[in-house]
């Protein structure tokens, strides 16, 4: 699905944990939907696929992973919008208001505006996102245990517990990254985008699972941007301002550090790049920031679909 596909007709669908707030800008109508699989598959069965129209969810922190999924599987294009964005966009119209109603009729109108420059939906493996999110899971308690490892005070057979878990815990990570390979590579267009990957100087296998896991929309435009790595500008009149990074999805920006530090000592044009940037004053983390955008160029040029 091409990002400046046109469309016609805009559903604005506000979500919360027990409900779904609708709104579609063809019949002008408000509608209340519980958000259970068994509501949401009514309402979407009612529905017609059509080309022109496009749905466009609120962002909420996984609430909305079902009514997103629901709509896509059944042929529906699908927006997943942020509110921040759809926020300032509402401040443009004068519009401060905040109801459960007045959200869903903003999304419909954000995307009635806005969707030739949206990015669609497109969804990886329902297999591999809890593989991926366990991952994290036990990173998190990886870190920590590793941190308890060194307490001073910590007596020396309760370490031996904690030593044998973190050892546990690294065992179970490999497993389950394995577990991604196998779930990516009997995926066509995902093994087509894995191998490419990982034909890059300095990206290895696991390096390209994080990439394909965190930023499925590889190969789109503003991919920096998304991945919170993209500079912005502070100029007005004769002042030129810092230009910083802001925003970004968290999950992609900590994975694209990772994958960035392992290139910056194995790709030679990413190290050269690098180490430029120090010569010229950069601090190393402005010099980090800015080999990790332009590695994701260079891997999105690789995957370039839209």
């Amino acid at each position: 699905m091409t990002a400046n596909q046109k469309f016609s007709r805009f559903i604005g669908i506000d979500v919360s944990k027990a409900k779904l707030d609708i709104y579609d800008d063809a019949t002008g109508e408000f509608l209340t939907v519980e958000n259970t699989a068994k509501a949401i598959e009514k309402y979407v069965s009612a529905l017609s696929p059509d080309p022109e129209l496009l749905i466009v969810v609120d962002l909420t922190g996984g609430y909305e992973a079902l009514c997103v999924n629901t709509f896509y599987n059944r042929g529906f294009t699908v927006h997943r919008a942020e509110g921040r964005r759809v926020k300032a966009f509402m401040r443009s119209y004068g519009e401060h208001a905040k109801t459960d109603r007045i959200d869903a009729y903003a999304l419909a109108l954000f995307g009635r505006k806005l969707h030739e420059t949206l990015r669609m939906y497109t969804p990886l493996p329902l297999n591999l996102k809890p593989v991926t999110e366990r991952i994290s899971d036990l990173k998190t308690m990886l870190l920590q245990e590793k941190n308890r490892s060194t307490a001073p005070s910590l007596p020396p057979d309760m370490k031996k517990e904690i030593v044998r878990h973190i050892a546990y815990l690294e065992k179970e990570i490999e497993r389950l990254y394995q577990k991604c390979l196998d779930i990516i590579k009997n995926d066509p267009p995902l093994a087509e985008a894995f191998y490419k990957i990982i034909a890059i100087k300095g990206i290895a296998e696991k390096s390209a699972v994080l990439l394909l896991t965190t930023l499925p929309e590889l190969g789109c435009r503003q991919i920096a941007a998304i991945a919170g790595v993209a500079p912005y500008a502070k100029d007005s009149g004769t002042l030129s301002g810092y230009r910083r990074i802001r925003h970004g999805r968290t999950t992609a920006k900590s994975a694209l550090f990772i994958v960035t530090l392992v290139a910056i000592r194995h790709n030679a044009q990413i190290k050269e790049f690098y180490e430029r940037l120090l010569k010229k004053g950069k601090s190393k983390m402005t010099a980090i920031i800015a080999c990790a955008r332009k590695l994701l160029i260079i891997v999105n040029a690789t995957l370039k679909t839209c």
